[in-house]
């Protein structure tokens, strides 16, 4: 099976056969975060469908809102406008700045979602084919860090320096989808599928299978494309990595995703898949991941317990493919 964008998972609808029990499978799609939006799910007779799609919908509009760094009204770039200030934030920035402290714990800096500053110097240099220069960075990187984000009781943020820039786009979309299938649960809805452009949260089984089976595709040392099943429920799956999403600049290749320590688009040719309990720590891992290469990533892999990855590096004559022995475990053998 041939995949016309590589780098994003694939999903197969191998799970079309209605239930006995009048359950249908309905499927939306919305434009928001970015990305196309697809919303799969099971849905009882006693349900209006369009309904719950709806209101689905509404509450990732609602994160957007709440979360977006391209939105200049944004609860995000509103809080980044306080410096040293105590500042209440609505529950989702609270939770969301929170577990992404964690996160950046967990990795050692991996994954940062205060480098806005760094990120906004990289997308101007792929706009304008210039790299930042070291005093760019380095200036940048100074109105970086997540030790700058302090998170306080009773859904209070500090951020200490002025300047700073929130970037989630490595976990926003993960933390979306989650939100979007637990209330998927409270309606009702017990199966369900959200794709967020690729980066996929399931919850329990379809109807009368076992699983969700969805694919992911990578290439290996000849340059071939292989494309792999996977059966989930309840869990996540997320992709990540400079494989695919990259720019070049004076015969140099430089990825979307930028190291926190260096503050450089990285440049390691890595694509990387992760299975997780949530979308939230799928979509996270896999940036971070990224950033860390195969050595670092095995030691955070082994000490991470629920996250499984396969990792491809395919720097010039030195192709690399790594997976945690878990994830061979949710591979479907035809």
């Amino acid at each position: 099976m041939k995949i016309t964008n590589p780098f994003l998972l694939s999903l197969l609808l191998l799970t079309a056969i209605y239930s006995v029990n009048a359950q249908k499978r309905v499927s939306y799609t919305h434009q928001q975060m970015g990305t196309q939006i697809r919303l799969v799910f099971y849905s009882p007779d006693s349900l209006d469908s369009d309904r719950v799609a709806q209101v689905i919908f509404d509450r990732i509009d609602e994160l957007n809102l709440i979360l977006s760094d391209y939105l200049p009204h944004s609860e995000i770039n509103r809080l980044v406008e306080k410096k040293n200030a105590n500042v209440e934030v609505s529950g989702d920035l609270y939770n969301i700045l929170k577990l992404s402290e964690a996160i950046s714990r967990k990795t050692d800096g991996a994954f940062d979602v205060s480098m806005g500053p760094v990120i906004t110097l990289w997308r101007n240099a792929r706009k304008n084919g210039v790299v930042p220069t070291e005093q760019e960075i380095e200036a940048a990187k100074n109105r970086s860090g997540f030790e700058k984000i302090r998170i306080l009781p009773k859904s209070v943020v500090n951020l200490s320096t002025a300047g700073m820039q929130l970037d989630l786009g490595g976990i926003g979309k993960g933390y979306a989808a989650d939100e979007a299938i637990a209330l998927l649960k409270k309606l009702g809805v017990r199966s369900a599928l959200v794709d967020m452009g690729g980066d996929i949260t399931v919850s329990d089984a379809p109807p009368n299978k076992a699983y969700w089976i969805l694919g992911f595709s990578y290439y290996d040392s000849k340059n071939n494309e292989v494309f792999t099943k996977l059966k989930l429920k309840n869990q996540a799956v997320a992709t990540s990595g400079d494989l695919y999403q990259y720019f070049n600049i004076d015969g140099n290749r430089y990825s979307h995703i930028v190291d926190p320590k260096t503050g450089r688009a990285i440049t390691n040719n890595i694509q990387v898949t992760t299975i997780a309990p949530n979308g939230t720590m799928a979509d996270a891992y896999a940036s971070a991941l990224s950033v860390l290469g195969i050595e670092k990533s095995k030691y955070l892999l082994k000490t991470t317990p629920g996250l499984e990855a396969i990792l491809v590096a395919d720097i010039p004559e030195a192709y690399q493919k790594w997976n945690t022995a878990g994830f061979l475990d949710y591979i479907v053998m035809d």
